[in-house]
Order: structure tokens, then C-alpha cells, then sequence
């Protein structure tokens, strides 16, 4: 069972992404899970919002 819902606008936003873009978005969500598993109590400098 998902723990999330993809809403329409991240779907479109998600489609419309290059290839090379989305390697890199999946490597950002898999780094940003490995964070969160990991038990880190910050973000590391590069997932931060600028």
C-alpha cells in the first residue's frame, strides 16, 4: 500500500523531465531516503533548498 499520493501536477512536472534529469531527481529521492534511514538529524548540504 503507498504511503504517498502523486498528485496530477507532479505526474505532469515528472513526464516532463529530460532523461539525464530524471537519473538525477531519482538519485536525489534515493539519497534523500538513505538520509532518513540513516537516522541523520540534518539534511547534508547539497538536498538543501536554496
Amino acid at each position: 500500500m503507498p504511503t504517498y499520493e502523486a498528485l496530477p501536477r507532479f505526474t505532469t512536472d515528472l513526464d516532463r523531465l529530460t532523461p539525464a534529469q530524471r537519473r538525477r531527481f531519482r538519485q536525489a529521492v534515493n539519497a534523500f531516503v538513505d538520509d532518513l534511514l540513516t537516522g541523520r538529524g540534518r539534511f547534508r548540504t547539497g538536498r538543501r533548498a536554496r
